[in-house]
């Protein structure tokens, strides 16, 4: 009989235990934080890359969105582990009296092998919540991290989530006060696991690059410009497409398009061969390319633009400048070119590189006239023309001499080209 009670307890011992255990498995499934908090995870052998192993991955593109009501995480991490996740260095506070703040893992993302990318759900208290994007080398070292989710209990009026991608993280921040207010930050995941903020204008360009078919390798980035045109619905942007490439030397494909500032699709667009265009450099340098906004109004209601390319030359002996200035107005989804490298800088000579030389430098601006032709206004070109030679005086110190003439020369519309 004394057997037979032992047995009987041993039995019921054991149904209490499996009973403890499927209460567990069900407060596991309910998402309850309290439990979360209350069940610090025990760990004998302690090393970055045996966590990291643990973590599971997961696929992108995705959304993090972590908040109370999704949490489901139950392992939290203890001491060691945070030290060894080097967390501290993310949040200095982390141990801190009156903080609170526990940790445990949430996904690991494949973004390189050659760094570990982890997500780490931060309990700051009991009413905040927010995931963290780490970034490590192979070592563990901290490269970079990002708060990429956040949530309150209390009040609930800030928010933050996170669309992951394959190179980039997109994080939306949303906050309630009198109204809604909403701002996005972009962030690409570099190679080397940094993460760098893309502005708009970086976002917009990148998307007109990858409109043309290149690669921005293929872009002379340099000398890449852009400007708001008119208004800030519409954008103007030169992009010189690399067709050779040396020491010194360069040839350049231009393309010229106005873009919609919001979505960056291409609106207008205008092509050059290098052939033709004299985008080139090598001894005389093609130094900038800059867009010329002025008001060029062309025709009523016909507004056109300049692209400016100024170069120099590299003689001392010889020195030389030159800028030319060309025209375009829309064309249905073109553009076209009504006026084609046309000299506003012209600036040349020579002299000894001690003191005796001549020099001409010729600066022009163009003015829209009141009369037409050919249904487009005439142009002025209003020429400053300086020429200076310079000598050794009677005193033996280098003088020079000035002469200044002024020019005005009318450029008129053909039907096709100013001329």
């Amino acid at each position: 009989m004394k057997i037979q009670h032992i047995l009987f307890l041993f039995v019921l011992i054991s149904c209490s235990q499996n009973t403890k255990e499927k209460k567990e498995t069900i407060v596991k499934a309910k998402d309850v934080v309290d439990f979360v908090i209350d069940s610090p995870k025990k760990v004998d052998d302690v090393s970055f890359d045996k966590i990291i192993s643990e973590i599971k991955t997961k696929e992108t593109p995705l959304i993090d969105s972590t908040n109370f009501d999704n949490f489901k995480e139950i392992d939290i991490y203890n001491k060691q582990e945070i030290e060894a996740l080097k967390l501290e260095k993310v949040y200095p506070n982390f141990y801190k009296e009156g903080y609170n703040y526990k940790a445990t893992a949430s996904y690991k993302i494949e973004f390189s092998k050659e760094f570990h990318s982890i997500v780490l759900t931060i309990l700051k208290g009991e009413h905040e919540m927010e995931s963290v994007l780490i970034n490590y080398d192979l070592n563990g070292n901290i490269i970079d991290s990002k708060v990429i989710s956040y949530d309150e209990i209390a009040e609930g009026l800030f928010k933050i989530e996170t669309k992951i991608e394959k190179n980039k993280i997109t994080i939306n921040y949303t906050e309630w006060t009198d109204e809604k207010h909403q701002l996005t930050d972009i962030y690409e995941v570099k190679a080397n696991g940094e993460l760098t903020f893309i502005s708009e204008e970086e976002i917009m360009i990148n998307n007109v690059i990858k409109q043309l078919g290149l690669t921005k390798q293929k872009i002379k980035t340099d000398l890449l410009t852009y400007v708001i045109f008119g208004d800030s619905k519409e954008s103007i942007i030169v992009i010189p497409e690399i067709v050779d490439e040396g020491e010194h030397y360069f040839e350049l494909n231009s393309h010229i398009l106005i873009v919609d500032s919001t979505t960056g699709d291409i609106k207008h667009r205008y092509f050059e061969s290098y052939k033709n265009n004299n985008w080139a450099s090598d001894a005389v340098k093609l130094e900038r390319i800059r867009i010329d906004t002025a008001h060029y109004i062309v025709a009523e209601n016909r507004r056109a633009f300049g692209v400016s390319v100024f170069f120099y030359g590299s003689s001392h002996a010889n020195p030389y400048s030159n800028e030319t200035i060309s025209l375009f107005v829309k064309s249905g989804s073109a553009l076209k070119n009504i006026l084609k490298n046309y000299d506003v800088i012209n600036s040349r000579g020579e002299w000894d590189t001690n003191c005796a030389g001549e020099f001409t430098d010729i600066k022009s601006i163009l003015i829209m006239s009141k009369e037409k032709t050919n249904g487009y206004f005439n142009i002025l070109v209003k020429s400053k023309i300086t020429e200076s030679k310079a000598y050794i005086n009677e005193n033996g110190d280098c003088d020079s001499k000035d002469k200044i003439t002024a020019e005005t020369a009318v450029l008129k519309f053909n039907g096709k080209t100013y001329e």
